[in-house]
């Protein structure tokens, strides 16, 4: 059985304007990537997930039960990390993370040890928030999300805004999380991380699912055909944008290195390999449309 299951799942506000449109996949044990631009409705999906908000239409299902009808159950299944956790800045790591778990009803004084020694941060337990790096911050929260041992963890743009250092011991988290048999969902813009993580997932472009399946399948919409051409300047290059998709762009001295996606074989250069941005830029709709 999946873990996870989203079934047209819509959200709709009163402006008429549609956050998600009837979204379905399902996720299963593992790393599971969500890719999408800011507003692509990510966010919305991970809410509803987490039982923090009501889908307008559409079910979801996590471990065979409904969140709508089983909420506390589905929640105690569940860690959450949102995109934006607030801290008291005041506390400690260790009293933040004990008082996050005594929200959920927890108050076993080693559950917060194991949860710190976990992500890193059992030596800076008496620390006050305030005093942490952004990346430590990071692994607070993703400590407080582990309190209850959950069988799925949610995670909203976990790297953003962190160093390259950083960015690496956060994904050494998530994958020794997820090698018990777990399943981790994580929500990003940043490429990379899924292409170090997940076999799979789902790209999400203006609140519709654009693709679904594995990292593999994903790069062969782009096999072959991404070239690197030289343009003079500028003007060229918005001519070039609007024949093809541009996946990226590198100023050199006096002219410019684009790298595009060559769908109809308009230039006799030869394809370089292709890397999973290029596929991820390309179901956004090119550079030109950021």
């Amino acid at each position: 059985m999946n873990d996870i299951e989203f079934h047209s799942v819509t959200k709709e506000y009163k402006n008429h304007v549609k956050a998600l449109d009837a979204v379905s996949f399902s996720v299963e044990s593992g790393v599971f990537g969500l890719l999408g631009h800011n507003g692509a409705g990510k966010t919305t999906l991970m809410k509803i997930l987490a039982t923090i908000m009501q889908p307008t239409s559409g079910k979801i299902s996590v471990c065979g039960l409904d969140p709508q009808k089983h909420g506390d159950d589905v929640r105690r299944m569940i860690g959450y990390l949102p995109q934006e956790l607030n801290m008291y800045p005041s506390l400690s790591v260790f009293d933040f993370v004990s008082y996050m778990a005594s929200l959920k009803g927890i108050k076993d004084q080693k559950q917060i040890k194991t949860v710190l020694e976990q992500v890193d941060m059992a030596q800076y337990a008496a620390r006050r928030i305030g005093q942490l790096s952004g990346g430590m911050k990071r692994r607070v929260g993703i400590a407080q999300a582990l309190v209850g041992n959950p069988q799925i963890l949610i995670v909203d743009e976990p790297t953003a805004g962190l160093d390259p250092e950083e960015r690496v011991r956060f994904r050494g988290v998530l994958s020794r999380f997820a090698k018990d048999g777990k399943c981790v969902l994580l929500s990003t813009h940043i490429v990379e991380d899924i292409y170090q993580l997940c076999e799979q997932l789902a790209v999400l472009r203006k609140g519709k699912l654009f693709f679904y399946g594995n990292t593999t399948t994903l790069l062969s919409k782009v096999a072959g055909k991404v070239k690197i051409v030289e343009l003079a300047d500028e003007n060229e290059l918005l001519a070039l944008q609007r024949k093809t998709p541009v996946l990226s762009t590198t100023y050199e001295h006096n002219s410019i290195q684009a790298r595009i996606m060559d769908e109809n074989n308009l230039f006799s250069v030869p394809a370089v390999a292709e890397t999973l941005e290029d596929a991820y830029v390309y179901c956004m709709g090119g550079k030109e449309y950021e």
